[in-house]
């Protein structure tokens, strides 16, 4: 990254407006946005969201500033279940909202974003980390340590 200097932090509060921002380009970019009536809607909710589950630790981001300009994103969804055995404090992880902007890609970025969100699950406490994965994403994932698992079943009701 010759000439462009980037900081990861923890996003705070401070940080929803680039935080929806960049979720809503990813959305976009997915075709799960479809018009600004549905952009509208995805960011009054999320803004609610994020005022919430950012100061209660149930959401916890990471964001990339390079030259003042945030340029990725990430997330992690805290999930706290009964205990077992294997799993005493009950935590699991659900991460998603990884996007970093398409100028500033292949340069590792989301790799150091998705490895601050495991960091933060392992200090936790964390026992199982799960997501889904775009089509651009499943090399990085595979690379730091997620194996593919088609067994997820879904309800909606």
């Amino acid at each position: 990254m010759s000439g462009i200097h980037c900081n990861f932090i923890r996003a705070s509060e401070k940080d929803i407006d680039s935080i929806i921002s960049l979720r809503i380009a990813l959305l976009r970019e997915l075709g799960e946005i479809k018009s600004s009536q549905e952009e509208q809607r995805v960011i009054a909710s999320t803004k609610e969201y994020l005022q919430q589950a950012l100061s209660n630790n149930e959401f916890i981001s990471y964001i990339a500033k390079c030259n003042g300009e945030t340029v990725g994103v990430s997330g992690v969804v805290i999930i706290k279940r009964p205990p077992y055995l294997e799993n005493l404090k009950g935590l699991k992880a659900y991460i998603l909202n990884m996007y970093t902007i398409p100028q500033h890609r292949g340069r590792g970025i989301s790799r150091k974003l998705l490895e601050l969100c495991i960091d933060e699950c392992k200090n936790i406490g964390v026992k199982r980390v799960w997501l889904h994965s775009s089509e651009n994403g499943k090399q990085l994932y595979q690379k730091v340590g997620f194996t593919p698992k088609n067994n997820e079943m879904e309800l909606f009701i």
